[in-house]
């Protein structure tokens, strides 16, 4: 494990509570051998690390343009302004990699898929939650009918105002009711290149970054 996981120094990683709160955006600096495995993590923008309670778990999810995702669990050992070290460091289950750098944000968008005559055309829509896996979207159309299965495409995603845009397409996997946004759409990109992986995580870190900036501001 410590070999495939030395693949990852360098890359972007975010470190969550196990109720997943975001604690910090960063790299991974080094791996490290310390009573098993031990990661060590730095800013990814310089800024200032956050503090934190020792030896409370931890999530850390990995990206590689290169080798894709990685999720560990471990413990919190050392949290300085410069790095964290977190140790005890092992592999989670594939219910906790479901929602690699998911975050929740509210822009607008438009979807092309069928509508009740089974012609393809726009429809408005509000973008909640976006990830490197998919988006969660809600429409307010009564003349929309997607179905689970059904792939549509999303024009306009941003994950933040005056950010990067991007085209996906995706394919529905669920749908829910929501009583003030309409009907709710969980949809799973297909074939994202991984240029677009990229660019699509350095538009999430930024997001990610200001909202644990603003909390921040607001605990001060």
């Amino acid at each position: 494990m410590n070999g495939r996981i030395s693949d990852y120094v360098g890359s972007s990683c975010e470190v969550k509570t196990m109720e997943n709160d975001l604690l910090l955006v960063g790299k991974i600096r080094a791996v490290l051998e310390d009573n098993g495995i031990a990661l060590e993590i730095v800013s990814s923008d310089d800024e200032a690390m956050p503090a934190a309670a020792y030896g409370i778990p931890v999530k850390i999810n990995i990206f590689s343009s290169k080798n894709g995702f990685l999720s560990l669990g471990g413990r919190v050992y050392i949290t300085h302004e410069s790095f964290w070290r977190i140790n005890e460091i092992g592999a989670l289950g594939e219910n906790e990699r479901r929602g690699y750098f998911r975050i929740k944000i509210r822009t607008q968008a438009e979807v092309m898929g069928p509508d009740k005559s089974r012609r393809i055309r726009k429809f408005k829509c509000l973008v909640t939650s976006v990830s490197l896996s998919g988006i969660l979207i809600a429409v307010d159309d009564e003349e929309c009918y997607f179905r689970e299965g059904t792939q549509v495409t999303v024009n306009g995603l941003h994950v933040f105002d005056g950010g990067e845009t991007f085209q996906v397409k995706c394919t529905v996997h669920r749908i829910d009711k929501n009583r003030s946004l309409g009907t709710l759409y969980g949809c799973c990109f297909d074939d994202m290149t991984i240029r677009e992986a990229n660019r699509l995580c350095r538009e999430i870190f930024k997001q990610q970054r200001a909202d644990i900036q603003r909390r921040r501001g607001c605990g001060s």
